[in-house]
């Protein structure tokens, strides 16, 4: 595709676009994640409300996430409620009538206490944190890790560990490379569980493979661009490479990063333990980075200089039309979007390892509990605990029950709308992975990069108050400081050398120190 054109065209992958039936439960493609992660307009159909056991598979939390330093939790029987509780969930525009439903089933069962839910809008953040300024937050809501983060460094969130211990037990049940998200970094304690989880992807055009004669997926980063330039001579494809930019650019780098550096204990790829940058120098990982994507720009031409335009909508629709043959930074559920009927390439998109290590970033969701709703009390705790569990935990009839019961709003998310889990438990359940197939994201895949993931994106060693101005927030679209500064070597307002590459690193250094420095820290 031309670069003047890239910007225009069409995504026939809508942010709404709906797939259809699976086992008689709707499953939307969600598209376009920006703020509100995902977007559905299917209505949620009527549940049935039985108990499916699921086995759980569990395993040891290893000490290399260092969240081991406390002792095995054990389970607490909640006592009853003194009064009756009212709790606010306050969630963005997806899903709404799915929350409602879901917290009519909570209320059915839990007649002592009642869950509300609260629409806080597109604009989730800023009205998120609008809420915190006028000093009466929601008692429950979703955390993508800008907002954790922020919400854990000002204390404005609790640690569920610190009320309920047993939250712990929830540790063994996530994958060990996501594990590490659910720990606040600045207490070493569980903070909440989880909404939604899943992998970036290095996605692929198993079609183009075949027709340029390559019988199997790049196994590391030199391979991709090999391949790339055989994809772009026959003819196949005039970029092969494509990215999801937008939203997904701090991670487009660390998947590169990856193929080429292991994450063993204690690895840092861009600042050191006291956040000093750790990149601004030849053959640093990011300086590897940077080169190899501006040489497939400018020497190969196998990536458009308009791959700064690829918002997720955008990508997801070029790799499902032919447009790219690969994406090393799709987001797992965007696969099935890749794949649906009305594109050209619907059956054809799949996925891979992340080439070279193996090792891939995810992109993770919690339910954050706010400080003020704990402080009002014994009851409110033990209110808030039992919905956390249900929206991210295991319950029996919508009440916890962490031995027998099952993940069913994590389970649910998943069969109605294919959005994936930290869980094992949700991600091996036999009629989960059907969905997943009837989806066209082939299971076995998808859980095998489950089992080769960090947390590395999200602790470089730990974010900070300006990181999301400086590199990109991934609950906005819009870029930080960084992303407008690379875009000049895709523009030509910056040459390509490694030199200017240098450059580059040194001036993003420079305002990264400027910030620490306004940041106090």
């Amino acid at each position: 595709m031309r670069e003047e054109v890239m910007g225009q065209e069409k995504n026939v992958v809508s942010r709404r676009t709906f797939l259809g039936a699976v086992g008689g439960l709707a499953v939307a493609t969600v598209v376009g994640w920006g703020l509100a992660g995902y977007y559905a307009s299917q209505p949620p159909k009527e549940v049935v409300r039985t108990v499916t056991q699921t086995q759980t598979v569990t395993q040891t939390v290893t000490q290399t996430l260092g969240v081991t330093t406390t002792p095995p939790a054990t389970t607490t029987t909640l006592p009853p409620l003194s009064k009756f509780v009212d709790i606010e969930w306050g969630i963005w525009s997806w899903g709404v009538e799915l929350c409602n439903d879901n917290a009519r089933i909570f209320n059915e069962n839990n007649t002592d206490m009642k869950l509300h839910v609260t629409d806080l809008g597109a604009n989730y953040m800023a009205n998120l944190f609008a809420r915190y300024a006028a000093g009466d937050p929601p008692d429950i809501y979703y955390a993508t890790p800008d907002i954790a983060y922020v919400v854990q460094y000002r204390k404005w969130a609790a640690d569920i560990e610190d009320y309920f211990p047993e939250a712990r037990r929830y540790l063994d049940d996530i994958y060990p490379g996501m594990r590490e998200f659910y720990i606040n970094p600045f207490t070493g304690k569980v903070h909440g569980l989880c909404y939604w989880a899943g992998p970036y992807v290095f996605a692929y055009n198993k079609r183009h493979l075949t027709e340029a004669g390559i019988g199997a997926p790049p196994k590391n980063y030199d391979e991709v661009a090999e391949q790339a330039k055989i994809i772009k001579q026959k003819g196949i494809c005039e970029y092969p490479i494509g990215a999801l930019w937008s939203w997904g650019f701090p991670a487009l780098w660390y998947m590169i990063m990856l193929g080429y550096h292991e994450p063993k204990p204690g690895t840092h790829f861009l600042f050191d333990e006291d956040l000093n940058p750790i990149f601004d120098d030849k053959g640093t990982p990011f300086f590897e980075a940077v080169k190899w994507l501006l040489e497939r720009v400018v020497v190969d031409k196998t990536i458009s200089p308009g791959i700064r335009e690829y918002d997720e909508s955008g990508i997801t629709t070029a790799l499902g039309s032919g447009t790219v043959t690969f994406c090393p930074n799709l987001p797992d559920y965007d696969i099935a979007g890749a794949n649906v009927p009305e594109l050209k390439e619907s059956g054809n998109i799949t996925m891979c390892l992340n080439p070279g290590t193996g090792y891939a970033v995810y992109h993770p969701t919690n339910y954050s509990i706010s400080t003020r709703c704990m402080e009002r009390g014994k009851d409110n705790q033990i209110a808030v605990w039992r919905v956390m569990q249900f929206l991210g935990g295991k319950t029996t009839n919508a009440k916890p029950d962490f031995e027998k019961g099952e993940y069913f709003v994590c389970n649910r998310l998943i069969r109605q709308y294919g959005v994936t889990s930290a869980y094992r438990p949700v991600m091996e359940d036999p009629t989960n992975k059907e969905v997943l197939r009837k989806l066209k994201i082939d299971p076995d895949l998808l859980l095998a990069q489950y089992e080769k993931l960090t947390t590395i994106l999200w602790r470089d060693p730990v974010l900070t108050p300006w990181w999301a101005d400086w590199f990109s927030s991934p609950s906005s679209e819009a870029g930080g400081r960084v992303k407008p500064k690379f875009e000049e070597f895709l523009t030509g307002a910056r040459s390509y050398s490694d030199a200017e590459i240098l450059n580059f690193l040194k001036e993003i250094a420079e305002d990264w120190k400027r910030a620490r420095k306004e940041a106090g820290m």
